[in-house]
């Protein structure tokens, strides 16, 4: 028996650090925070209505039952996970949808405020019904290394080629660019509300937006960039959101609001590796944040991001943030 948040839950199986090797239907605990912040966006959109897509145990669903009292369907395709929800159900004493369909075959069906995609690796199989069915959409994907990779993978799964390896934000920017391109195919667009990189997973809240006119402003924010793509290039967050949400009880509220802390400022496209700058002036790397402190000094902007914690976030040009690390080693 495991408890997670409001939800007290059975599973066969607990799988503590990432997806792993573990076959059957099994508990995540390694994505509590992954799960948290369902939990932190709906109590802050106040939506109604919720698919969870894939719904293994059915904690994310339950919660979102529980904590935001939502009214949710729970859907698993496998028979073993679909008997699973069904008692974790009833052991929360809820009253839910219980189906054992294949989640595609109920996103093109029916229409939800929210809808949860949460696979076992790639999203991609689930994303043209996810876009059609969805008012606000969340979606984890744990290939991160093909997301952020310059292999074939990438280009056959995603439809996209990167230039530069292993930097999450731009596997981060590559997902919300095959959305983007996706869910124009049904004149739709999107809006990024949060979008981050934790452990072995990326997630992505996005608004669903009908409307050619919305599905052709959002593809002008997919572009070809130096380092590869298509790319989404504008933000990957809503501000504005951000800057209002209230963080509720959560099994990890504190991490959410350190996270919450780099994500209200993560602005501008992509951020600066500052050992590999240190590294092409042969020096050595001074403090992040006096660093951070003196470009403020000098008028630009600044930021930590979460995607790094030796990346700092600038309007400061590649040049001044070399001049400015040299200042301040002299």
């Amino acid at each position: 028996m495991i408890r997670e948040g409001a939800a007290v839950l059975h599973a066969p199986h607990i799988n503590a650090r990432g997806p792993g090797t573990i076959e059957g239907v099994f508990y995540n605990r390694d994505m509590v925070f992954n799960r948290d912040t369902t939990i932190f966006l709906l109590h802050n959109l106040k939506l109604r209505s919720a698919l969870d897509a894939l719904a293994a145990t059915g904690v994310r669903g339950i919660r979102m039952a529980l904590e935001n009292g939502v009214d949710v369907t729970l859907n698993d395709r496998d028979y073993d996970s679909y008997r699973i929800i069904k008692e974790n159900v009833q052991l929360n004493g809820l009253d839910l949808e219980v189906l054992n369909r294949d989640a595609n075959a109920v996103m093109i069906e029916r229409k939800f405020d929210y809808v949860d995609i949460d696979p076992f690796g790639t999203p991609v199989p689930f994303i043209d019904m996810a876009v059609r069915s969805a008012r606000v959409l969340g979606i984890s994907a744990t290939d991160t290394a093909t997301l952020c990779g310059r292999h074939e993978r990438i280009e056959r799964r995603y439809l996209a080629r990167l230039t530069r390896r292993r930097n999450h934000e731009l596997g981060v920017r590559v997902l919300l660019g095959y959305v983007a391109r996706m869910a124009a195919r049904f004149d739709r667009g999107i809006v990024p509300i949060l979008s981050f990189w934790r452990g072995h997973a990326y997630r992505i809240y996005v608004r669903i937006l009908r409307g050619a006119g919305r599905a052709k402003a959002s593809l002008q924010n997919v572009r070809i960039t130096e380092y590869g793509g298509p790319l989404w290039i504008s933000d990957i967050h809503d501000f504005e959101f951000l800057r209002e949400a209230k963080v509720p009880e959560l099994p990890s509220k504190k991490d959410i609001e350190k996270y919450l802390s780099f994500w209200k400022n993560e602005r501008f496209f992509l951020y600066y590796e500052i050992p590999e700058l240190c590294s092409e002036l042969g020096i050595s790397q001074p403090p992040i944040q006096e660093l951070i402190e003196k470009l403020r000094s000098a008028g630009y902007e600044a930021y930590r991001t979460h995607f790094s914690w030796q990346g700092v976030r600038t309007d400061a040009s590649r040049e001044e943030i070399k001049s400015t690390l040299l200042k301040l080693t002299q």
